[in-house]
């Protein structure tokens, strides 16, 4: 699919997008090493290889996705939900793989691409596909499970995200809740008990406050976080109060596996967390947060819980959280009103809508600052770094607060 990846032998499907079309980088695959491209109009093709020519690109992906699926024995679980979907399946991947083969979809492929094109690459001799299926509206989920006919179904979480698109929060109930449209006989429903009445299934195992899967005795530092689960202690690497909600649902997909999931625990001392998505590491006298890949209003709430948990100095570095349409102000608002209540040393908002945010944090007595652009940005927090202090990283993708991070790193100002 995309032409700079493409390795000697691979087939090349070139597929339009909204700012690009696959059929201009057909010529570069080939150069690659393509040995054949499906596209939807004539090209030129090097002697030795081929073209195959569809009506619709992206409908003979699915028809291979498909085929791959209809001819696999192994088990496969669907993820969906509003957070933590992407540590979500890394961290099922990573367990199962323990005991078994296992295939996921790389990186955040989930997509009405990128998980046909994950799963048509998908090797046959494994014993478990972990698919993350993403949603902006109603309907993508249910697109992607008719796709790949799942036999565990998860959600990971449950709140505001994609409005834009989705509407309200209702609909994101329904939109993610397409994870357990046509469920069969043997399939299991995984899902937050807070939301579980939401969600009328056969087979259902439930996990967070008020389920047996839920965290007590959590206990957070720079090293990572430890809690228990009925009475057994588990430990990851990753200062996260998101990352326990993330293990609690890796348990229960274990379960409705037929798995004990107590016997998974010691595995997770050696998990890493994904680029992005709560890596930490030291930068001269700061600890660093890097949740930068994403925000929505759940997962920044979640941040913002997990840093007023550190002892010493704490920085709160926020970006936009984008696609939350009418109601974006009123949720930025709500970010800065929690800065202020949850007594974070200083916030730095960064972008139009984190503006709200600065305000309300101000007004509740916070300590806060607002830019315009990631070079003040930058330059106001070269200031700081002879300071200790933990210091947090979150926006939406479109925000790229990374670039400031590694700005930092090089001692640049221009970013």
């Amino acid at each position: 699919m995309n032409s700079k990846e493409v390795q000697e032998g691979d087939l090349f499907v070139a597929l339009k997008g909204s700012r690009h079309d696959g059929h201009d980088f057909v010529e570069e695959a080939f150069q690659r090493g393509a040995v054949g491209v499906v596209v939807e109009k004539e090209v030129k093709v090097p002697e030795g290889k081929f073209a195959l020519v569809v009506k619709d690109s992206l409908e003979f992906l699915r028809d291979l996705a498909r085929k791959k699926r209809e001819s696999f024995k192994g088990k496969v679980i669907a993820i969906a939900g509003s957070a933590g979907k992407t540590t979500t399946k890394e961290m099922v991947a990573f367990l199962l793989s323990k005991i078994a083969k296992t295939c996921k979809t790389p990186k955040n492929f989930n997509s009405q691409i990128g998980v046909p094109l994950s799963v048509a690459n998908f090797e046959e001799d494994c014993q478990f596909w972990v698919v993350e299926v993403g949603a902006s509206q109603k309907g993508n989920v249910a697109r992607l499970v008719e796709l790949i006919k799942p036999h565990i179904r998860v959600i990971t979480a449950i709140g505001e995200e994609h409005l834009e698109t989705f509407g309200c929060l209702d609909d994101v109930v329904v939109g993610n809740g397409e994870v357990f449209k046509d469920m069969g006989e043997e399939d299991v429903g995984v899902c937050p008990n807070e939301v579980s009445h939401c969600y009328l299934l056969p087979k259902k195992i439930t996990f967070g406050e008020g389920s047996e899967l839920s965290a007590k005795e959590i206990d957070l530092s720079t090293e990572g976080v430890r809690f228990k689960v009925l009475d057994v202690e588990v430990f990851i690497p990753i200062p996260s109060l998101g990352v326990v909600e993330n293990a609690l649902c890796t348990f229960a997909v274990l379960q409705a596996l037929g798995f004990d999931w107590k016997n998974f625990v010691g595995y997770l001392r050696d998990f890493k967390a994904v680029e992005g998505r709560f890596k930490t590491y030291q930068m001269d006298n700061w600890f660093v947060i890097d949740d930068a890949y994403n925000a929505n209003p759940p997962s920044m709430r979640k941040a913002l819980q997990t840093l007023c948990r550190f002892k010493g100095f704490k920085i709160a570095v926020l970006g936009d959280m984008l696609e939350l349409g009418r109601e974006s102000k009123r949720f930025h608002r709500e970010v800065g009103r929690l800065c202020a209540e949850l007594g974070i040393d200083l916030c730095l908002f960064y972008g139009p809508n984190m503006k709200y945010a600065w305000e309300e944090c101000v007004r509740h007595g916070g300590k806060a600052e607002h830019f315009e652009n990631k070079e003040a940005l930058a330059s106001f927090l070269l200031g700081l770094l002879n300071k200790p202090a933990v210091v947090l990283f979150k926006g939406s993708r479109g925000m790229r607060l990374e670039e400031v991070l590694y700005g930092l790193q090089n001692e640049k100002i221009r970013i």
